[in-house]
């Protein structure tokens, strides 16, 4: 089944403008134009939408206005999230903890705060995320990652349209799951389908932009909106019974709860 990827959003415009980040990491302020989104902005930019996102704690991403600013964080900057510790940003980044803490001497290691911005080495690699992420970014997986999103997220935020990808992509990475969108998206477990749209067939319903947006961001990004969600569940239309309600809750997105 062929499927054309189109530029579906309008190209940036927005004026640029650079101030002190907090602390001292640089970042550049966007004043957001006629069509842009925080998508739009963060590709322009060369960075991830999870980055944006988390360096605009008070910007709704679904409702941008004309005007507004919006940090973007350097391309040789990081955005602190959760989960994270100087460890697993310096792996990330192929740089050693010490340089990393040299880089950043305000930092205590024991108490890294969610939403902060690091100052990376100036050898840090700030594409190997993307370089990985983009052998997942296949044309069938960015296929049924769209599919799947608007199917079961369609009326959802972006940020919880986003995290239903994440959940996919959680589940490719599992040895216990098959590593392609469509092997998961169409699993079935003891005579179950793991999706209800594939077993009522809304799957094959064409997903909007912002579905393909979203799909977009989680197999290109790589960032992680709910690191170790594992399902996904709207609590008003889940039965009382179900098993899901004994899975851990990280956080809720829209309508959505995200658990392991």
């Amino acid at each position: 089944m062929s499927f054309t990827w189109k530029n579906t959003l309008c190209s940036l415009g927005a004026a640029v403008t650079f101030v002190a980040g907090t602390p001292t990491a640089m970042a550049s302020v966007v004043t957001v134009g006629p069509g842009d989104s925080l998508w739009t902005i963060a590709r322009s930019h060369q960075v991830s939408l999870t980055e944006v996102v988390q360096a605009n704690p008070n910007v709704d991403p679904n409702r941008l206005p004309v005007g507004a600013r919006v940090v973007v964080p350097d391309r040789h900057t990081y955005v602190v999230r959760d989960g994270d510790s100087l460890w697993t940003i310096a792996n990330q980044h192929h740089v050693s903890v010490q340089a990393l803490q040299q880089a950043n001497p305000w930092v205590v290691p024991s108490n890294l705060p969610v939403g902060a911005t690091l100052n990376l080495p100036a050898n840090a690699s700030t594409t190997s995320s993307n370089e990985a992420n983009s052998k997942l970014a296949t044309s069938d997986n960015l296929y049924w990652m769209a599919h799947i999103i608007h199917a079961e997220a369609g009326g959802e935020p972006l940020n919880a349209k986003i995290a239903v990808g994440d959940v996919v992509l959680h589940r490719m990475q599992d040895p216990a799951y098959p590593d392609t969108v469509k092997g998961v998206v169409f699993q079935v477990v003891d005579g179950h389908y793991q999706f209800e749209p594939v077993m009522n067939g809304y799957i094959y319903t064409t997903p909007d932009a912002e579905s393909i947006q979203a799909a977009e961001a989680v197999l290109r990004d790589g960032r992680d909106l709910v690191p170790g969600a594992m399902v996904f569940y709207n609590p008003a239309q889940t039965p009382a019974g179900s098993w899901v309600w004994t899975r851990p809750v990280i956080t809720r997105l829209g309508h959505l709860n995200f658990a392991r």
